[in-house]
């Protein structure tokens, strides 16, 4: 029996040498060269966004030229897991089986990197359509879980197995040297050293395994329905970073010995394959928080407020790090030991902008364990749309009378 297609997909600025020696050892392990498909994409072009490189793909897939027989594998590097996951949702979601039978994510940005907010700052040519998907907190990353969220799309493909592998090591050269240029010219590029990240991606943004809750006015995450993917296989690899032939998820792959490559090809073999227990997680979770007014309309300036139950919890949870994405605001949360707290949650405050009034929302509990809440979840992002009300004043409008 043949062997299935392999399609490799890169990230962002990417090309094959992305994959390490991972092309060559499969076809010695009897994926010949004929049925090996190396995905390119023109990532640094500033007109085109990931939902071309979508529409792309269904085209590259049936061009007969690439001789790509469905049901098909793919193994993705970062930003092409969302390449490959909008080109399922936008010509799949309502097909009877899946063109991929494995889709294996190595460091896939799903929520994006905090290096993208850097990277479409520079005065060039860097695919700048793909970087603001790739923001963290961006609305292209929320609408596309959202969607997976709420059509449950991670198990709705017949046939459809996913896996995420994903490195931790963290092993820059010169630890604190971009702080220091932090400091000294007022910019944000420290995401190369970030605790909690391969060097580019943070683990709980590369986590597809989330969570989504979407509040009315004063309502709470108990009384409304939590949303979820989850059950995707994950498996850690202490000793990896997200890119390079030295420590690189896929780069460094130089032999079939490699852990990696082995993990990689017995999924292709459907055997079993080894899941990490969430203790081999960085402590570090994302909260991504949204906030709309009474018609659903986005609010851009909000200001949120965390609380907790007792004093002595303070310490158990820090804010590392606060991205401000338009309407979206992206938390990076570490902590000790979230089955510790017993109270986490934030509020909206109320806030006067010019002639309109956003009045604060309500109390809203992350972790409660009185009310039996545990939203928050280690290793995972979370995302939470929060509706408050908005009134005008008599200044914006008032009705004048004869």
């Amino acid at each position: 029996m043949s062997k299935q297609h392999v399609v490799f997909i890169h990230g962002w600025s990417g090309d094959k040498t992305s994959y390490g020696s991972a092309p060559d050892l499969l076809q010695a392990a009897g994926y010949t060269i004929t049925e090996l498909h190396l995905g390119r994409y023109t990532s640094g072009d500033d007109q085109l966004s990931v939902d071309d490189y979508a529409i792309a793909m269904e085209d590259a897939v049936h061009d007969p030229i690439n001789n790509i027989v469905q049901p098909f594998n793919v193994v993705i590097h970062s930003t092409g897991a969302l390449i490959i996951r909008k080109w399922l949702t936008l010509y799949y979601k309502n097909k009877a089986a899946s063109p991929v039978s494995n889709f294996i994510m190595a460091a896939p940005a799903n929520n994006g990197s905090r290096l993208a907010g850097y990277g479409k700052k520079l005065p060039w040519d860097w695919g700048n359509k793909i970087l603001y998907a790739l923001e963290l907190g961006s609305l292209y990353t929320w609408d596309l879980n959202w969607e997976w969220m709420n059509a449950d799309l991670h198990a709705a493909f017949p046939g459809l197995r996913l896996h995420h592998l994903q490195g931790t090591l963290n092993d820059i050269d010169f630890p604190g040297l971009f702080e220091k240029i932090d400091n000294f010219f007022h910019v944000d590029i420290p995401g190369f050293e970030e605790e909690g990240s391969d060097n580019t991606v943070r683990f709980c943004a590369a986590n597809l395994n989330m969570k989504g809750v979407k509040l009315g006015i004063n309502e709470t995450i108990a009384s409304n329905p939590v949303k979820e993917i989850s059950q995707i296989p994950v498996t850690v690899f202490p000793d990896r970073n997200h890119f390079g032939n030295k420590h690189g998820i896929l780069g460094a792959i130089k032999d079939a010995a490699d852990p990696v490559f082995k993990t990689i090809l017995n999924i292709l073999n459907n055997n079993p394959l080894p899941v990490s227990p969430a203790t081999a997680y960085p402590p570090f979770s994302m909260l991504n928080i949204r906030v709309v007014d009474q018609l659903g309309n986005p609010v851009e300036d909000f200001i949120t407020r965390f609380y907790f139950g007792k004093k002595e919890e303070q310490n158990m949870i820090e804010i590392v790090h606060r991205y401000e994405n338009n309407e979206i605001d992206c938390f990076y949360l570490k902590y000790t030991d979230l089955s510790q707290i017993t109270q986490f949650g934030f509020r909206i405050e109320e806030n006067i902008i010019r002639n309109a009034t956003y009045k604060n929302s309500n109390t809203i509990d992350l972790i409660n364990v009185k009310d039996g809440i545990n939203f928050l979840e280690p290793g995972k992002t979370h995302l939470v749309e929060v509706m408050i009300e908005k009134s005008l004043n008599r200044i914006a409008f008032s009705l004048d009378f004869p």
